[in-house]
């Protein structure tokens, strides 16, 4: 079990904000950092039935042609991918800063394996800069479940720097001395944080419970009191896990069933006076924004559903090409896309607003008619995540309402065709924009 403050962090790292006292027991969030592990690794989709056996799937480098592993176990998502892209044209290896996150670091250290698979299975240690915690690690062998997905079968040891094991000490000894048959130039040393070891040692600890107990690869002598287990590419979480882990239709501060709400701005559900009166200085300067403002409903329908001849397929920076396959399957079929999550309950929060213009740029821009004459004729309304991401287009809803917002944005929005404003979920197709109370400028 990890602590408590430790496993919201983590979460945190992965995208999953939970309110910050809430009420969820020790058990439930360790079980939710452990299901958001699984969805980052797409467990289901190559270990449907656990245990499984690798050796039914081909060795990896005795396929035909196959890609390094380094290159088959990166993922990305449309954003990262963008700026991976933009930063190896300005001669930048990696634009993503280490050890400020660790799970993008587990991330970047999964590539380190993938590299030290490809140069022979070379023995790694990872451990943070004080040394107070270490993983001694090597890949045994890489099967190939498809072709730009290896399972790395691995063996490992963690050691905090007062317990350093015996097991450990002759491990690294016999690659020092080179018994083990190789030079010491042949490990690898890696940093990593303490954060990034327990999301890699949760990884390994809840994967090594779906091999079967016959599967029994060679090791060498020195790793006989190592654990085996496995490793699988692993990338930023989709649309439907970030709905899924964020959700939080309840108290803003621990979650709870919300019984009442800030009578002064109506932006703030919470469960109590108690939880209120804790959370009154982080919400003071929003409640004193919005007091007073002037809100105006919506009703809107998903980008992807057809109106007025417009098609689109939504797509936006935090989509995975696995997002993506499963809203293109959706609209082969016919099937109607449902109403948006509520992520953030009955809580104010910052949306992106756009109107349609013949000269908007960007991605949006190809949602909207490109005829002058059409105008203004449609909203286009985000949220951050993108976990609500919907079209109001005029002729489907109150005019006066749609013009209330369109006149608002033409007078305060950027060059009159975007902003940010203040929202609040009010239906399943339904929310409210305050129209005179003003975040500050996003840059999302």
């Amino acid at each position: 079990m990890i602590a408590r403050e430790e496993i919201l962090g983590l979460l945190r790292s992965m995208g999953i904000e939970l309110p910050p006292k809430t009420k969820l027991s020790d058990a439930e969030l360790d079980k939710r950092l452990s299901k958001a592990l699984d969805s980052a690794q797409f467990l289901t989709r190559v270990v449907p039935a656990p245990p499984f056996d690798p050796t039914i799937y081909p060795p990896w480098f005795r396929t035909q042609s196959p890609k390094p592993v380094l290159e088959a176990i990166r993922r990305n998502n449309f954003a990262e991918a963008t700026l991976v892209e933009m930063s190896q044209r300005r001669g930048i290896d990696n634009p993503f800063p280490l050890y400020t996150n660790a799970f993008m670091d587990l991330r970047q250290t999964l590539m380190t394996i993938g590299n030290a698979c490809d140069r022979g299975m070379v023995p790694l240690v990872l451990q943070d800069k004080e040394q107070s915690s270490g993983i001694c690690m090597r890949v045994l062998d890489v099967r190939q479940f498809d072709d730009r997905t290896p399972i790395v079968i691995v063996v490992f040891h963690h050691d905090l720097e007062d317990a350093l094991s015996r097991g450990s000490f002759d491990w690294i000894s016999s690659y020092v001395t080179g018994s083990a048959g190789h030079s010491a130039s042949a490990m690898l040393n890696v940093t990593a944080t303490v954060q990034e070891q327990l999301l890699l040692l949760r990884l390994l600890n809840q994967n090594k419970k779906r091999l079967v107990s016959s599967y029994k690869p060679k090791r060498a002598s020195t790793e006989s009191s190592f654990t085996l287990s496995f490793l699988l590419p692993v990338g930023p979480l989709g649309e439907e896990e970030i709905v899924k882990y964020n959700t939080n239709n309840g108290c803003s501060v621990c979650g709870e069933p919300a019984k009442q709400k800030c009578s002064r701005c109506s932006a703030v559900r919470y469960c109590d006076a108690v939880c209120q009166k804790e959370d009154w200085k982080i919400h003071r300067p929003l409640c004193n924004s919005l007091q007073g403002g002037k809100w105006q409903g919506l009703t809107f329908v998903p980008v992807d559903r057809p109106s007025a001849g417009l098609y689109g397929l939504r797509v936006n920076k935090y989509d995975t090409v696995a997002d993506l396959q499963k809203r293109l399957d959706r609209m082969k079929e016919g099937v109607e896309p449902g109403p948006p999550p509520n992520t953030h309950g009955t809580t104010a929060f910052i949306v992106k607003v756009q109107v349609n213009s013949a000269s908007a740029k960007g991605p949006a821009h190809s949602l909207f008619p490109s005829d002058p004459s059409q105008d203004g004729s449609f909203l286009f309304i985000y949220d951050q995540r993108r976990t609500i991401d919907v079209s109001v287009p005029r002729e489907s809803v109150d005019a006066a309402s749609f013009d209330a917002v369109r006149d608002v944005l033409r007078e305060k929005g950027e060059r009159g065709i975007k902003g940010f404003f203040w929202a609040i979920r009010t239906g399943e197709w339904a929310l409210d924009i305050c129209l005179d109370r003003f975040p500050e400028w996003q840059k999302w």
